[in-house]
């Protein structure tokens, strides 16, 4: 693999850390952006690009994937999809969990026999949604109201998940939704698009604090989607001038978080493509990425839902030429399966070239770093 073209596929995802800044230039001399020429960077980069370069290709895309698993115990399949499939990391579910010590047994005897460490997820959004009721920071979204209030509820409620062996937390949620019986009202903050980039920026500096990568959700918005995605087709129809005021929020967070991480909505809104935005070129590559300049990684909403097509396999595959990085399918073995089986193909068919799947183990080890020194 060429170490000047994962440089610059690397460089840009440290523009957040503060240090000193040069420009890199893609292979015909376009200016791509700016990174950091620490040392340490440097060295990080290197260490990255070694790794990458001696991971066979089921390595690879095992590191795209997050997936879920029945038991609240390192089950067979848990254990065959880390040993044999190499995958990224876990999401958990109330079905996973019992109480503290059961859950730092799970985490512990997960990341055990993992060769690359775990994302370790859950959805500990506050409110209705969680799935550690045991814990003692469970204010909703909706009631926060003030940047400290966010900040504050984030970092202690990162401190509490990363005790438990939790490091990854699919929030906050930064859709933009006006009317009170909207699907995802009560999961937001219930306020107006700039305000929530401001409440939403401020979570993830307290999850990032608090040792727990958070990953704003869901990009580029359901909006005021009456129906619940997870079990009906999801469309949004608005104009690119409404997109814009949902975008708000997104924009505020990426501004301030450079190089984290995004979870994408599973909505079509046939003004700017007739596929849901996570199959979506037009939202992943030319909005997120381009027009908004975020570096990070891209996260799916879960594969599973109904609103992400038929054939998972193939919605995969899409997602991935679309601009994704990882693909979530938490529920069913056998889709998981078919994931990984229908990625693998599409790089040995030439449908997707390694050097895209090198892109985004890049993007995906570069955010496993940062466990490392985020405590």
């Amino acid at each position: 693999m060429s170490k000047n073209l994962i440089t610059v596929l690397l460089a840009v995802a440290f523009i957040a850390v503060g240090a000193t800044l040069y420009i890199v230039y893609s292979a015909t001399g376009t200016q791509i952006g700016v990174a950091p020429v620490e040392q340490e960077d440097e060295n990080l980069i290197d260490s990255i690009i070694s790794q990458v370069d001696t991971m066979s290709l089921d390595q690879k895309i095992g590191q795209m994937l997050i997936i879920g698993f029945e038991h609240a115990y390192l089950d067979t399949h848990a254990r065959k999809m880390i040993e044999q499939y190499h995958v990224s990391g876990f999401n958990l579910l109330r079905r996973n969990i019992k109480d503290r010590e059961q859950t730092r047994q799970l985490t512990a005897d997960l990341q055990k026999i993992a060769a690359i460490p775990l994302f370790i997820a859950t959805d500990q959004e506050g409110g209705k949604v969680v799935r550690f009721s045991f814990l003692n920071e469970l204010t909703p979204q909706i009631q926060i109201k003030s940047a400290s209030q966010a900040e504050q509820v984030a970092f202690t409620r990162a401190k509490e998940l990363r005790e438990l062996g939790v490091n990854m937390n699919f929030s906050p949620v930064l859709d933009y939704v006006s009317s009170t019986t909207s699907y995802l009202y009560s999961r937001t903050f219930g306020a107006d698009p700039n305000t929530s980039g401001v409440l939403g920026n401020a979570m993830m500096k307290g999850y990032l604090a608090g040792g727990v990568v958070p990953i704003a959700k869901h990009f580029p918005g359901y909006g005021d989607l009456s129906l619940d995605p997870h079990t009906n087709q999801a469309t949004l129809r608005i104009d690119s001038k409404e997109l814009e005021v949902n975008l708000i929020p997104f924009k505020e967070v990426i501004a301030n978080n450079p190089a984290s991480a995004i979870m994408t909505a599973h909505i079509v809104i046939p003004d700017i493509s007739n596929k849901p935005a996570t199959l979506s070129s037009e939202f992943m590559s030319e909005i997120l990425r381009d027009q908004m300049g975020f570096m990070g990684v891209i996260i799916t909403d879960d594969m599973e839902m109904v609103s992400a097509g038929e054939s998972i396999g193939q919605s995969s595959v899409d997602a991935v030429l679309a601009g994704v990085d990882m693909i979530i399918s938490t529920y069913t073995p056998e889709k998981q399966i078919e994931i990984f089986d229908r990625l693998k193909k599409a790089v040995v068919d030439g449908e997707i070239t390694e050097e895209r799947i090198n892109a985004s183990v890049v993007r995906i080890l570069t955010l496993k770093s940062t466990l490392e020194t985020v405590q």
